[in-house]
């Protein structure tokens, strides 16, 4: 339970275990230290690190789809600017998918490659969420709301009226497929109308 992780918690949380997006990928070797039975042992450097307890945003980008991401896992970022919105706060050590063996500076490529760090995830703002057939004709982007479309069958684009439910994932396409959806109570941000979760001020 997320009290158990963090002190001065109170209530159990919907919690998941996410993607994260910290920019570039730094892999140093000099001044690697030896590790018995292997290799030498790199160092690794991020654009925007990620820590335990940090609050965290969706991560809005063509890349973060159910197709690479898995269609329950959710990538997210740092809050950097105020046109992110939190939507949780990670709760323990991220760990290596796929360490890479060379500095990476391209997203899409980190992304097929799994060359990112995982972390769970606690979603203040999310009351829970499920994988359902999504409809990508009105370019669903990651963190925009949603409405289900009784004559499709699927939940579709819902513009920047918020409605209660949201897509994790980025999907584009015009034929329907399984992503993750959010449900929870927003409001469109100051600065970012397509976004869930809390609202971040400069």
């Amino acid at each position: 339970m997320p009290f158990q992780e963090i002190a001065a918690e109170y209530g159990a949380l919907f919690e998941i275990t996410c993607i994260l997006n910290e920019g570039t990928i730094t892999v140093t070797t000099t001044g690697r230290h030896k590790v018995a039975g292997t290799d030498l042992d790199p160092t690794f450097a991020f654009g925007a690190e990620i820590s335990n307890g940090d609050y965290v945003s969706i991560s809005v980008d063509a890349s973060n789809t159910a197709a690479l991401a898995g269609a329950g896992t959710p990538v997210v970022e740092g809050v950097v600017t105020n046109a992110d919105m939190i939507i949780g706060r990670v709760i323990n050590e991220p760990e290596w998918n796929n360490a890479p063996a060379a500095t990476q500076n391209t997203w899409a490529t980190q992304m097929a490659q799994g060359y990112y760090r995982t972390a769970l995830v606690e979603m203040m703002c999310v009351t829970g969420a499920h994988t359902a057939l999504v409809l990508g004709s009105a370019g669903v982007t990651n963190g925009c709301p949603l409405k289900w479309d009784l004559s499709e069958d699927a939940y579709v684009d819902a513009g920047t009226s918020y409605t209660g439910a949201f897509c994790f994932h980025h999907y584009a396409t015009t034929t329907a497929a399984e992503c993750l959806v959010g449900f929870g109570v927003f409001a469109a941000g100051a600065v970012n109308t397509d976004l869930a979760g809390c609202d971040v001020a400069a």
